[in-house]
């Protein structure tokens, strides 16, 4: 069975710390304790991107899939092209660096597309059984 929950904020940096807390509660619910740190270090990330970059509200998405809880923060930037799922061994560019984070501690990541709004989403393993 597939849990999943959202929460809207406002582009400002005070949403970023209740984002955190909203992802932080929901894995607790979810049991997924062993997944937390990483996904609320990640989640801090994405958030902050979608505050100082896309300047737009932006929507936390929590989903259980399987083994895996997924993490998506949905903005309203559409411009602005984020660089491809990558091994991360590029740490001398000078944008996109917080985006080695999901590199490094994520199963999977990624970033979609559609006409409105712009999606990056990580997936973590956890030995929760998400009930």
């Amino acid at each position: 069975m597939q849990a999943i929950v959202r929460a809207a904020y406002p582009a400002d940096r005070a949403a970023v710390a209740r984002a955190r807390r909203f992802v932080r509660e929901t894995l607790i619910g979810w049991g997924a304790d062993d997944a937390i740190d990483d996904a609320v270090l990640l989640t801090s990330e994405l958030a902050t991107n979608a505050v100082v970059h896309a300047r737009t509200p932006f929507e936390v998405i929590c989903r259980t899939i399987g083994g895996s809880v997924q993490v998506e923060v949905v903005d309203g930037d559409t411009t602005r092209v984020l660089p491809a799922p990558g091994r991360g061994d590029d740490a001398d560019r000078v944008s996109g660096r917080g985006l080695l984070m999901p590199v490094m501690l994520a199963a999977e990541w990624g970033v979609s597309y559609a006409a409105t709004s712009k999606t990056v989403w990580f997936r973590l393993r956890t030995r929760a059984s998400h009930s």
